[in-house]
């Protein structure tokens, strides 16, 4: 008899489906997300966050070239007061007073100077004495000379009138041919020594005339050296040269000064100028009456540039601005800030500043399409302290990246995420 197979059959579990749901979903998941960013590498080549990149628009505008500098205020005349000579100095003014023109500011006491003074007016009265007696010695010699001239006048005259009478006697023979003779020979005589005085006479007057002009040319010129020690001795006592206001004192009081050492500065409060410094790198691009905006403050105030200094000094040019502070109180050295305008553009494409343009050398940008950013050669221009030309390389509207491109510049396209 044939038995059933129930001795055979094995009763087998089914297996659970859901124990495999899970895992399989999860790799599904992974498999589908990796395809995705290999896809999107593969086109950009890198991804960046979008939050740590900075993006702007090229636009087309008016745009200002200008140079943000800062500065102070300066008394556009403040003089500085010097010592004329060595000396004790006594200060008749503090530092801060008010002070009005020609007024006492300093005494120095210079005994040398004084001394020097003292014994160039003794030389001066000496030589004016000389000059006297020198005169009364020129009248003394003259009136001697014209003695001997008129001697020799009167003598010319006798031995005329003997010679004429000896003529008359000759004529009738009174006398003998020898006194004859010895009458024509003294007067003959007496003519040659009347010339010789009349010369003499003239010759003296020069002299006499000469000697007194050295004379009185020695005692102007010591009147001359008189009058400049008298002007320094004069200048040893300081004087203001405006109104204004005592600036900083420079030495103390009763100390002793050397010559030519400053002592204080008289400072207007009628004329300010700004005092710039301007990086050397733009000091080929400024030029005098160049507009320029001063903050001052909380104002703010139109001025030109009225000079610029020819040295660089630590990397900055000097660069003085003249502007009108007539209803504005200022302080000496107060603080500012300025903008000094270069060039105004009209009508030119232009895109906000970043870093972009130090490290991509101005040259090379990423223009931004949806989530790409394509590498594109630029060709940069003039610049602003806000925005840059474009000359060459986008169109207005275009969106670009202005933050540093250092890490990105090995990249054609970058993703953006």
């Amino acid at each position: 008899m044939i038995q059933d197979t129930s001795g055979q059959d094995v009763v087998r579990q089914r297996p659970r489906a859901r124990r495999w749901l899970w895992p399989t979903i999860g790799l599904t998941l992974l498999l589908a997300s990796g395809g995705y960013l290999w896809a999107s590498y593969g086109q950009g080549q890198q991804s960046v966050r979008g939050s740590r990149l900075q993006m702007a628009t090229v636009e087309r505008g008016d745009m200002v070239r200008e140079i943000a500098a800062r500065g102070r205020i300066v008394a556009a005349n403040a003089p500085v007061i010097y010592s004329p000579s060595a000396g004790r100095i006594a200060l008749q003014v503090q530092a801060g007073e008010m002070v009005e023109a020609n007024q006492l500011l300093a005494e120095i006491d210079s005994p040398e100077l004084q001394a020097e003074l003292s014994q160039q007016q003794a030389v001066e009265a000496s030589l004016a004495l000389d000059l006297q007696r020198r005169n009364l010695d020129a009248r003394r010699t003259e009136l001697e000379l014209q003695r001997r001239l008129d001697q020799a006048k009167v003598t010319l005259v006798a031995a005329e009138r003997e010679k004429r009478r000896a003529d008359k006697a000759a004529a009738t023979d009174l006398i003998s041919d020898i006194d004859h003779q010895q009458a024509q020979d003294e007067f003959a005589s007496a003519r040659i020594a009347h010339q010789h005085a009349e010369q003499e006479i003239a010759l003296a007057r020069d002299t006499l005339k000469f000697e007194q002009q050295a004379a009185e040319v020695e005692l102007n010129r010591q009147r001359l050296r008189v009058a400049e020690l008298q002007r320094q001795v004069d200048a040893l006592s300081l004087r203001a040269p405006l109104d204004g206001l005592v600036g900083n004192t420079l030495v103390e009081e009763r100390e002793q000064v050397a010559d030519n050492q400053p002592l204080l500065s008289v400072v207007s409060l009628t004329d300010y100028q700004a005092e710039l410094d301007v990086p050397e790198s733009y000091a080929d691009e400024l030029g005098l009456t160049m507009p320029v905006e001063l903050e001052v403050g909380g104002r703010t105030l139109s001025g030109e540039i009225a000079g610029i200094s020819p040295e660089i000094v630590a990397n900055q040019v000097k660069v003085r601005v003249r502007f009108d502070a007539s209803n504005v109180k200022l302080r000496q050295n107060q603080r500012l800030t300025a903008r000094i305008l270069l060039e105004s553009l009209e009508n030119v494409l232009m895109v906000r500043r970043g870093a972009f343009i130090q490290s991509g050398q101005g040259r090379i940008g990423y223009r931004i399409e949806g989530q790409l950013a394509h590498k594109i050669p630029l060709q940069l221009g003039a610049s602003s302290l806000t925005h840059i030309e474009v000359i060459q390389g986008l169109d207005a509207g275009d969106q670009i990246i202005i933050s540093d491109l250092s890490g990105l510049l090995n990249s054609s396209e970058i993703f953006i995420k």
